[in-house]
């Protein structure tokens, strides 16, 4: 058997990760139909696609401003009430949501209710990536089942628009989100009685003051190199639907991003496959590097077919990128801290998103509705992703390992 499927054999054997993997997928799927439904149901429901963009910017943007504290809440052994009542609260504003554009409500009820149901976003990726470790304790199995997180991430994008696309064909979009209002009910639940999740975190040592996990200069080049990538899938993730109803292929939009993102799952099942002799904290700059060529050359797209194409190539390095950001996360962060760290993560890719969604909502509105808007939003896009690379780079040394520092000192130290 070859390396790569004996970890991710082994890592199914480890007693607890089938418990929590399974409800965690099933509890993201939404992530990748809300943004499309966003889009959708918005824009059918008020004939407008700036009021769809800013309606994903409102949701993206509180779910990153709320995200944090949820983490805390986490952190101090409540993750099991956070998601059985983040959850439900959710699902709840989504009905509400349906039901309001059903009624001819206006722009700005769309918008607040997409946004509050951001705010109670059940934090799924942070407790589960918290959890992880404790699973999997082995260096190589935490880089395994990051991966493997990393890819189910990209998978609920692959199985989200097409569940969006299936419902839509024999229903509508508003059927569509009611699916996964039920979906998000279900999978925060079903994570928030499983009993690593349960049994809630380990208390700071005594006599050691916990201490924000941004404060790490590692942890702020993190932050800040997932909000730019993530403000460059704002703007596509708005301009791509954009293009394919330009195009007379609405329906196909849902593709187009799933496409998008079954290269992601190939790149991150390959990179999990191999071992690297560069430490993650290298490995991270070249990578970014890696994503500006995988933007850039969605520039030469001339139909959907060709677009199709060059989404599957630009979406190899996102799932071996975001499996080293976890990594890096869960090395930078102490672990009493650990899910509040991965919810300053999704602030920054929420808060990040939000800003794409806007100025693709706002400032290329106009533009959007043109042959040449999607070339325009990726020329912003690349140019997005290139400070993130750049900044990467520089900041490698920052991504260091805290433990690896700790020694350091302690080798410093005489006696």
């Amino acid at each position: 058997m070859r390396p790569g499927l004996r970890r991710y054999r082994d890592l199914f054997r480890t007693p607890g990760f089938v418990r929590i993997a399974v409800p965690s997928l099933v509890g993201r799927l939404p992530i990748g139909m809300l943004t499309l439904l966003f889009v959708l149901v918005v824009a059918a429901g008020t004939g407008s696609y700036g009021a769809a963009g800013l309606a994903t910017a409102a949701n993206s943007a509180l779910t990153a401003l709320v995200g944090p504290f949820l983490g805390r809440l986490a952190d101090r052994g409540r993750a099991a009430a956070v998601l059985a009542w983040c959850g439900p609260a959710q699902a709840a504003l989504l009905v509400v949501l349906v039901v309001a554009l059903r009624g001819g409500a206006p722009a700005w009820v769309a918008i607040v209710l997409a946004g509050l149901a951001g705010a109670v976003n059940p934090p799924i990726d942070p407790v589960t990536r918290a959890v992880l470790p404790r699973i999997a304790p082995e260096p190589e199995q935490v880089r395994t089942a990051y991966a493997l997180d990393a890819i189910a991430v990209e998978l609920t994008y692959v199985i989200g628009p097409a569940v969006v696309g299936l419902i839509t064909a024999f229903a509508d979009a508003y059927a569509a989100t009611l699916v996964a209002a039920a979906v998000t009910a279900a999978g925060s639940i079903g994570l928030a009685t499983a009993r690593p999740v349960r049994q809630g975190w380990p208390a700071p040592a005594p006599g050691r003051r916990r201490t924000s996990p941004v404060r790490s200069a590692g942890m702020l080049v993190v932050l800040t190199v997932a909000g730019l990538g993530s403000v460059a899938y704002g703007m596509l993730e708005v301009a791509i639907p954009a293009h394919a109803a330009v195009e007379g292929h609405a329906d196909e939009a849902g593709l187009l991003i799933a496409v998008w993102s079954i290269g992601s799952i190939v790149g991150g099942l390959w990179y999990v496959s191999r071992t690297f002799r560069t430490p993650p904290w290298r490995q991270y700059g070249i990578l970014m590097l890696l994503n500006v060529v995988g933007f850039g050359v969605l520039l030469l797209q001339q139909n959907l077919w060709s677009l199709a194409v060059l989404l599957v190539f630009a979406g190899l390095f996102v799932a071996p990128t975001t499996t080293l950001e976890f990594t890096l996360v869960a090395q930078l962060a102490p672990e009493e801290a650990r899910a509040e760290a991965f919810t300053w993560v999704n602030t920054s890719v929420y808060l990040g998103f939000a800003g794409g969604s806007a100025l693709a909502g706002t400032a290329l509105s106009p533009v959007l509705g043109t042959p040449h808007g999607l070339t325009v939003a990726g020329a912003c896009a690349v140019g997005v992703v290139a400070v993130g690379a750049l900044l990467a780079w520089a900041g490698r040394g920052a991504l260091r390992p805290r433990v690896a520092d700790d020694f350091a000192d302690q080798a410093r130290r005489p006696g």
